[in-house]
């Protein structure tokens, strides 16, 4: 069985899962955060934390607290937020996205 070539950057205690969760949140994603959050409007401390927490499912103290794991669900989230919610009205034909044939006649 070939060894990964993953192992070659372990340490002699380390597996790779323990690799992959430990890495700390790095100054760049703060940024991509904070940056998101600001896009999203929303401004409270109370909102933003309770988005953060929602997505890790743990207390947070701070945003320098998270792993860099979790970083792109909390991204997900707030884009979620960010979108309006879309008008539904009508059929299912009638919201339909793109033209069909009968309505390029």
């Amino acid at each position: 069985m070939h060894e990964s070539t993953f192992d070659l950057f372990l340490k002699p205690d380390q597996t790779p899962a323990q690799v992959l969760e430990d890495l700390p949140i790095r100054e760049r994603q703060v940024q991509q955060l904070r940056e998101a959050f600001a896009a999203a409007g929303i401004d409270s401390m109370d909102d933003r934390r309770a988005i953060i927490e929602s997505c890790v499912v743990r207390p947070v103290d701070s945003i320098r607290d998270l792993l860099a794991k979790d970083v792109r669900p909390i991204l997900r989230r707030i884009e979620e937020r960010r979108l309006p919610a879309k008008q539904i009205s009508g059929s299912a034909w009638d919201n339909r996205e793109e033209d069909t044939w009968i309505d390029k006649l």
